[in-house]
């Protein structure tokens, strides 16, 4: 007995270690397998995770390429708006300098310049020796400034740029008239002495005044009469209305084609 125990323990061992050496095959290769999934699930996993990077950077970017177009549009916009407001400036600049003209030739605006001043009056002592000495013959009209000598000196002196009389512009459409025994310039009552301003060539002026009929014949009444050059002339603006009733803006007539 105690020698078949003895051939049967060297079997049993060898047994045990081949079952020993199997299972820790299997267990090798059961760990080798879930090391190789987890491994091909890690890269799955990174990969996957690689895409939404990707998919998300490039959303980013088409965003920004976006906002970067917007911010291209509105930087072009505002320029569009800088050029169009210089070019709105510059055009609102050209029409206030024209207005600014035609007020000034209209007479819509003071001005000032050198030219020459005009002053005259009535003859009053004149009148008294006249009066006195020759009753019968004396006419009070002969010594006295009329509307008309006004008139005709205003138009006498062509080179004037501007013009008043008493301080009230004259313009083309101005009225000197008589009301009376009282001279009314543009509706305003004026009284002697009369000073009347000239704007323009101080000597071309001061010619054309002596050259004057109406100057001449001032001259030889004898009613006071008395012309100097100036270097700096104020005339106020116009303040008259101009009368309209008639007159109106010409549109000519256009007939429009219809195909």
């Amino acid at each position: 007995m105690e020698k078949s125990n003895s051939r049967h323990t060297p079997n049993h061992i060898r047994m045990k270690n081949v079952l020993y050496l199997s299972a820790l095959a299997l267990l090798l290769g059961v760990m080798i397998i879930i090391a190789a999934r987890t491994n091909m699930a890690q890269l799955a996993q990174i990969d996957n995770n690689n895409q939404e990077l990707i998919d998300y950077i490039e959303k980013q970017e088409a965003e920004s390429a976006e906002l970067e177009q917007k911010i291209v549009n509105i930087r072009q916009n505002i320029e569009n708006i800088h050029k169009e407001s210089a070019e709105s400036e510059s055009m609102l600049n050209i029409l206030n300098d024209s207005l600014a003209k035609i007020n000034l030739v209209a007479g819509y605006t003071p001005v000032s310049g050198p030219g020459i001043v005009v002053t005259l009056d009535d003859n009053s002592a004149g009148a008294e020796l006249a009066k006195k000495n020759n009753p019968v013959t004396y006419n009070a009209e002969n010594f006295i400034v009329h509307d008309k000598d006004l008139l005709y000196l205003v138009k006498a002196l062509t080179n004037a740029e501007a013009i008043s009389i008493n301080g009230i512009r004259i313009i083309d459409s101005s009225s000197i008239r008589c009301v009376g025994t009282v001279i009314m310039v543009n509706s305003t009552r004026i009284a002697p002495p009369y000073e009347i301003s000239f704007i323009g060539n101080g000597d071309a002026l001061m010619e054309q005044l002596q050259a004057s009929g109406r100057y001449i014949a001032l001259v030889y009444k004898e009613i006071p009469i008395n012309a100097v050059k100036a270097d700096n002339i104020v005339i106020p603006a116009y303040t008259g209305t101009y009368s309209t009733n008639y007159m109106q803006v010409y549109r000519e007539n256009r007939t429009t084609e219809t195909e």
